[in-house]
Parts: C-alpha cells; sequence; structure tokens
C-alpha cells in the first residue's frame, strides 16, 4: 500500500531536522564554531577527491573541484572550489560540514552539470593555486570564502603535480560573463590591466549597457552617428569595441 505523502513528508522533515541538530552540536563543541571543525577536519581520513573530467581541454569552461574528508563518526568536511581558470581563478568556494546523505546530494547535484573523476589532491591543489596567481595578475582576489574551503587542501604538494594547468584563452584572458557577475567592473579591470586588445570576453548585455561601459571606460561622448555596435549581444561586440577605440 503506497505511503502517504503527508506522513513520508513529515518524516523527510524530521529526518533533516536530526542532520541538522548534529551538524550544530559538532559545531558547538568548538569553542569557534564551524571555521573551528574545519581546521580540525584537515586532519581526517580523505574520503575523495575530484575534478571536473574535462578540465585540461576545455580552459573557457569554468572547473570544479570537490575534496571530502570523513571523521570517525560518519561527519563529512567537504570543500567545494569552482574555478576559471581563463580569467577569474577560484569564482565561488565553500568548505562545509554534511551529513553523508548530504554529502551525497551535493556530489551528485555537481555530477549532474559536469562528468567528475577522481583526482589527486596534489592536482586540485596546483589547479587552485596557478587559478589564483593567474587571476592576480589581472587584479582579481579568489572568493572570499576560499580560505575556509582550502584548509582542507592540507598536505596537498601542488610542486609534486607535473601536469600543466591552461590559464586563458589563446594567450589572453577570456572572460565569460556568469548571471552574478558584475560584467562592467571586471571589463573595466582588464582594459586597465591588460589593454583593450589583451583580452576576450563574452558578455551577454544589452546594447544601452555596453555604451555605458564605453563612455565610462573612454570618457568621451562617442560620435553614434557614425558609429553602431553589432545588433546583438556576442564575441561579434568585442572586434566592435576594439575598432571603436582604435579612433580614438
Amino acid at each position: 500500500m503506497p505511503r502517504n505523502p503527508k506522513a513520508r513528508q513529515r518524516s523527510l522533515q524530521r529526518h533533516a531536522a536530526k542532520r541538522k541538530q548534529k551538524r550544530q552540536a559538532l559545531a558547538a563543541s568548538h569553542p569557534s564554531g564551524a571555521r573551528s571543525v574545519l581546521r580540525a577536519a584537515a586532519s581526517w581520513p580523505l574520503d575523495e577527491c575530484l575534478v571536473t573530467q574535462d578540465w585540461q581541454k576545455h580552459p573557457d569552461e569554468l572547473v570544479q573541484i570537490l575534496v571530502a574528508r570523513r571523521s570517525p563518526e560518519g561527519t563529512v568536511a567537504a570543500a567545494t572550489i569552482l574555478v576559471d581558470l581563463a580569467c577569474l581563478g577560484v569564482k565561488n568556494a565553500m568548505g562545509s560540514l554534511l551529513t553523508p546523505q548530504e554529502y551525497r546530494e551535493l556530489r551528485e547535484g555537481m555530477a549532474s552539470t559536469q562528468r567528475l573523476m577522481p583526482a589527486d589532491l596534489d592536482l586540485v591543489a596546483k589547479i587552485a593555486r596557478e587559478g589564483i596567481a593567474y587571476a592576480r595578475q589581472l587584479g582579481f582576489h579568489p572568493h572570499r570564502d576560499y580560505q575556509d574551503a582550502a584548509v582542507l587542501l592540507a598536505g596537498a604538494d601542488p610542486d609534486a603535480c607535473d601536469l600543466d594547468v591552461p590559464l586563458g584563452v589563446d594567450g589572453k584572458p577570456l572572460f565569460v560573463a556568469g548571471p552574478y557577475d558584475d560584467a562592467p567592473r571586471i571589463v573595466a579591470q582588464l582594459t586597465r590591466a591588460v589593454g583593450p586588445d589583451g583580452f576576450d570576453f563574452v558578455v551577454p548585455v544589452d546594447e544601452d549597457e555596453l555604451l555605458t561601459l564605453l563612455e565610462d571606460e573612454l570618457e568621451e561622448e562617442p560620435d553614434w552617428d557614425s558609429v553602431r555596435p553589432p545588433p546583438s549581444p556576442g564575441p561579434a561586440w568585442l572586434d566592435w569595441w576594439r575598432r571603436w577605440r582604435s579612433k580614438g
């Protein structure tokens, strides 16, 4: 006989509440809370280390890193790190204390967007390090929560990994704007760092936003009667921008 949906929902809610209480109790047992637990978890045995399967083949795509350590009691400390090797370095990062079920859900969610493969801890540490260094040269800093996640990379030796980490695309930074990126600010910073011809970008903004960006960058009013951008967003805007800049 099928189980009552409402009863099943209440059961799931009770289990979720118990998992939350366990995490809170674990954090409360340490004077500095969850952050202190994450630091302590750096000594837990490494459970698994995963990275995007084709991370070397597609440098214009984001690289997902997942590192998990498991306590003797079964609690999982997980570090999730999202790296943009083409431009921005570590775009997102999080260190979390999870139940085994929550960790499985996290892992499945990440694998649903990109295929993941087992990786050496030295490798993922090198990917993060090289991405951060490249981004710093361009004036960008890693996500504010990276240090919390990075403690779970304890013991890694990036220099022991001999794999090359591709940076940029075709010898230049490539900025592909995501839904939460401040595209005008990032494009302006890239212009300051490497000049208008030193990078490529794909920014899904409308015409007015792009023209406002150009006005701010050039600090002069363009001649809209003689110079117009392409009618739709896309890489063609970059070529138009460069031609327009060369007229100044």
